[in-house]
């Protein structure tokens, strides 16, 4: 996918990185859900162990309590969601529907490392440098 401008004022990009596994580069986009992605931003670097809702969601807990926002619940591989139910970054997996979630952007790449890794394992979500 070819995306606009990376790191300017509406787009931020991020490195979802496994420490020792690999690393996905994902993109922010404030005008999905902008009080979401402002948070966010503000709250990076964050950490967490990774979790999988039916392998068709990896999610990062990141602490942060948030309010639905320009919610959806159609989303496609590779597409980024903040579930407010339990405050996570999750990144789509496998097409799903009926979850809703505020939309706060897309995987730059495919998110084809988060196949490959196990629940539990520790995930780092922080700026590009």
């Amino acid at each position: 996918m070819n995306w606009s401008n990376p790191n300017s004022v509406s787009r931020i990009h991020v490195i979802f990185e496994a420490v020792g596994r690999g690393k996905i580069m994902l993109e922010l986009v404030r005008h999905l859900s902008p009080i979401t992605f402002s948070k966010i931003i503000k709250s990076i670097p964050i950490s967490g162990r990774l979790h999988f809702l039916e392998r068709n969601i990896g999610y990062v807990e990141t602490g942060l309590t948030l309010g639905a926002e320009k919610q959806k619940s159609i989303f496609k591989r590779g597409e980024l969601g903040f579930m407010i139910s339990n405050g996570s970054i999750c990144v789509v997996l496998q097409s799903i529907k009926g979850i809703n979630m505020n939309h706060i952007g897309h995987c730059v790449e495919d998110p084809l490392l988060l196949d490959s890794i196990d629940s539990g394992e520790i995930i780092f979500i922080k700026p590009t440098s």
